[in-house]
């Protein structure tokens, strides 16, 4: 999903969504960074939004794949890469993925927010193999982001459960494997009150670029970005300009 094209983008910025969402996350996105020239190119995962028909891919490496052989129509000019928890996951390792194929146009930066270094063990529950009665309300108690009235709501849950698990199966089963680090600088975002990373967590991904890895740390918990937006997007502007240039 492209929300503002721009043929003659200086720069565009790839977004991956956390567990759960699609590409319409990043819908604002485009608006907000449109007048610096920088193009906003939100990945949809199968299975959601205009993708539902597609069976969701619950497998990184599938995933990763997918996202590797889709690289040329999802990236075609000079980019950077931002994900969020699962996003940032699959930034990672999608960047991986295009240095072992020789990709003509890898990120020129990665933007991972909300997730530790992934050669950490992981802080996440493990909820994906509980039984469907109680899956939803043990993502909501855990993440609080979920409304009763859409756990209550049969037709949602049905639609936006199977989601849920396959994404949260993909997180949960998630095996680092040390294939070296990448080559783009990383700047690290996190919540200081998310319980499912920690500061040196955050900072460990310093162990996994060749370049400079900076972190930036915002109030609040797991989905920082949702109250933090205006602050978030001027910092990857800042950093995107430089690219740009």
């Amino acid at each position: 999903m492209v929300p503002r094209p721009q043929p003659a983008a200086r720069l565009r910025l790839v977004c991956l969504a956390h567990a759960g969402a699609g590409a319409s996350t990043f819908f604002s996105w485009g608006a907000a960074l449109q007048s610096a020239g920088i193009e906003v190119r939100a990945v949809q995962y199968p299975g959601r939004e205009n993708r539902y028909g597609e069976p969701c891919l619950p497998q990184a490496p599938a995933m990763v794949q997918a996202l590797a052989d889709a690289w040329p129509e999802i990236a075609p000019g000079p980019c950077a890469l931002y994900g969020h928890s699962m996003g940032a996951l699959l930034g990672f390792e999608l960047a991986r993925e295009l240095a072992r194929r020789g990709a003509a146009n890898p990120p020129r930066h990665l933007f991972l927010a909300g997730h530790n270094a992934p050669h950490l063990p992981s802080r996440l529950p493990l909820l994906h193999t509980l039984p469907d009665g109680e899956f939803l309300p043990a993502v909501a108690r855990h993440y609080g982001n979920l409304p009763a009235e859409l756990i209550a709501d049969r037709e949602m849950a049905a639609l936006l459960g199977p989601i849920l698990r396959a994404d949260f199966q993909l997180v949960n089963e998630y095996a680092w494997r040390d294939a070296g680090p990448v080559d783009a600088p990383l700047t690290v975002f996190g919540g200081t009150e998310d319980p499912w990373t920690s500061e040196p967590g955050l900072a460990a991904w310093s162990r996994h670029t060749r370049g400079r890895c900076q972190l930036h740390l915002f109030a609040g918990g797991h989905f920082f970005p949702q109250a933090h937006r205006t602050a978030l997007l001027a910092r990857l502007q800042a950093t995107l300009a430089g690219l740009a240039g």
